[in-house]
C-alpha cells in the first residue's frame, strides 16, 4: 500500500480521508436512519423500471469498451447514496455482495490506470480490477444507465483516476447527459436537510495540485466557473416537489429526533413541510449566491460566520461534481450536457462565538465535527430526495 495512506482511513465510507478529520470521525460515530417508503404514486409511464445493460449478462464484467449506449448516465459515490437511489428507483434499497453481483462491473483499461490510483487495498471492486459497477433502467422512453463509482476525487490521490476514467466511461456510453448526485453540505442559511439543489454550474476549491490536471489547478485558483448550457424540462421535478418529497418526512422526523438527543443541535430545524428541489434559471436557492456547486478535495462545511469562505461561491459543497464535470468538459465537441443534483445531508452550521484567539484550524474542525455528526444519522434520509430530483430531470426529457 501506498504510505500516504498510513494516517488515512483504509476501508468505508470515507477510505482515504485523514483519520483525524473531525468530520469523517464524528460521522462514523452515528448510526444512519434508513426508512422503506413504500409504493410510490409514479405518473402513469414514468416509473422506473428495471432493463438490460445492453446485451451484457447480469453480474459480468466489462473489460473491454462498453458496447451499450444511454440517454442519461447517473453517477453514484457512497454506499447510502446508492441505496437511497435504488429504494426510489427499485423499491429496494439493498446494496450488498449478493446485489452488486447482478450488476456489470466496469473495468476496462484498469491495467493502463492502475499505477494511478491510490488506495485499491481494501476495496473489493478496485483489487477485482473495476472501477465501479453499471446497471440500467428506464423512466419513460428514457434509458438511464447508474454507474457506482468506486473511484474518488478526494480518496485515490493526485494523479486523479477518477478524471480519466470518466471520460472514458462517458465517451463509451455516449449519453445526452450526465447526473451527479448525492450528499452535500448546505451554503448558507434557507437551505435545510433534504432540499435538493440541481445546478449547471460548478467551482473547485482545492488544497492539492494536481499534477496531471493543471486546469483544474488554474479553475480552483481563479474561482472561475464550469457551466453548461443544458435545458432542464421542469414539469416533473415540479411533480416530484409536489408529490414526493413529503414521502422523505418520515425519515427526516426520525433523524431529527435521534440528532436532539444529543446536546448542541437545536439550530437544526426539523422538517415540517415537504424538503424542497430548486432549480438553476427556475426556481433558484433564495439569495445573492451563484447557483453553484462548490467542489473541494476535503471535506469542507459553511457556518454562518463564512469560516470557509464558501457563501459567495455557491449554494451547495461537495467533493466530486466538478471534477466529473472537468472530465466531461475534456471530451471535446462531443461531450454530453451535465448537471449536479445534491441535497443537504446538513444544514449551515450555526456555532456560538468562538474566543477571541481561537485559531482558524480549531474553529474549523470544530464546525466539521458537528456537521458530520449531522451528516451521519441524515446522510440516506436526504438523499431520497435528490433520487426523486433525479428522475424529475429525466421524466422531463421523456
Amino acid at each position: 500500500m501506498n504510505t500516504t495512506h498510513s494516517a488515512r482511513f483504509r476501508s468505508g465510507p470515507f477510505k482515504g480521508v485523514d483519520v483525524k478529520d473531525t468530520f469523517a470521525r464524528a460521522a462514523q460515530e452515528q448510526q444512519p436512519v434508513i426508512v422503506d417508503l413504500g409504493a410510490i404514486a409514479w405518473p402513469s409511464g414514468l416509473a422506473p423500471a428495471p432493463t438490460a445493460l445492453g446485451t451484457y449478462a447480469p453480474g459480468a464484467a466489462i473489460t473491454g469498451p462498453l458496447a451499450v449506449q444511454a440517454d442519461v448516465l447517473i453517477i453514484l459515490y457512497t454506499e447510502l447514496e446508492t441505496r437511497a437511489l435504488l429504494e426510489v428507483f427499485t423499491g429496494n434499497s439493498t446494496w450488498s455482495a449478493a446485489r452488486w453481483k447482478t450488476w456489470n462491473g466496469y473495468g476496462h483499461n484498469f491495467d493502463k490506470f492502475k499505477s494511478m490510483i491510490e488506495g485499491i487495498s481494501g476495496d473489493a471492486a478496485l483489487e477485482a480490477g473495476l472501477f465501479g459497477y453499471l446497471s440500467a433502467v428506464t423512466i419513460g422512453t428514457q434509458t438511464v444507465v447508474l454507474f457506482k463509482s468506486e473511484l474518488h476525487p478526494k480518496q485515490n490521490g493526485p494523479q486523479l483516476p477518477f478524471v480519466p476514467v470518466i471520460q472514458q466511461l462517458v465517451s463509451e456510453l455516449k449519453p445526452a447527459l450526465v447526473i451527479s448526485t448525492g450528499t452535500a453540505g448546505a451554503i448558507g442559511g434557507t437551505l435545510n436537510c433534504g432540499d435538493v439543489a440541481i445546478t449547471r454550474s460548478a467551482r473547485f476549491k482545492c488544497e492539492v495540485t494536481y499534477p496531471n490536471d493543471p486546469g483544474i489547478n488554474a479553475l480552483s485558483a481563479s474561482g472561475a466557473a464550469l457551466t453548461n448550457a443544458v435545458t432542464i424540462n421542469p414539469a416533473q421535478i415540479t411533480y416530484a416537489a409536489a408529490n414526493l418529497t413529503q414521502l422523505s418526512l418520515a425519515g427526516l422526523d426520525a433523524c431529527h429526533t435521534e440528532l436532539q438527543k444529543l446536546p448542541g443541535y437545536s439550530f437544526v430545524r426539523r422538517n415540517v413541510a415537504a424538503p424542497s428541489i430548486y432549480v438553476t434559471d427556475h426556481n433558484p436557492v433564495p439569495g445573492s449566491a451563484p447557483m453553484d456547486i462548490v467542489s473541494a478535495d476535503y471535506l469542507t462545511v459553511d457556518d454562518n460566520n463564512d469560516s470557509e469562505g464558501l457563501q459567495a461561491l455557491g449554494v451547495m459543497n461537495d467533493t466530486d461534481d466538478a471534477f466529473a464535470f472537468y472530465a466531461i468538459n475534456q471530451i471535446g465537441a462531443a461531450r454530453p450536457e451535465w448537471l449536479s443534483v445534491r441535497n443537504a445531508s446538513e444544514p449551515q452550521i450555526v456555532a456560538k462565538p468562538f474566543p477571541p484567539g481561537t485559531s482558524t484550524q480549531t474553529i474549523i474542525n470544530d464546525l466539521k465535527a458537528t456537521a458530520g455528526t449531522i451528516y451521519g444519522i441524515y446522510q440516506y434520509c436526504t438523499t431520497l430526495n435528490s433520487a426523486f430530483a433525479c428522475w424529475g430531470i429525466v421524466a422531463g426529457r421523456s
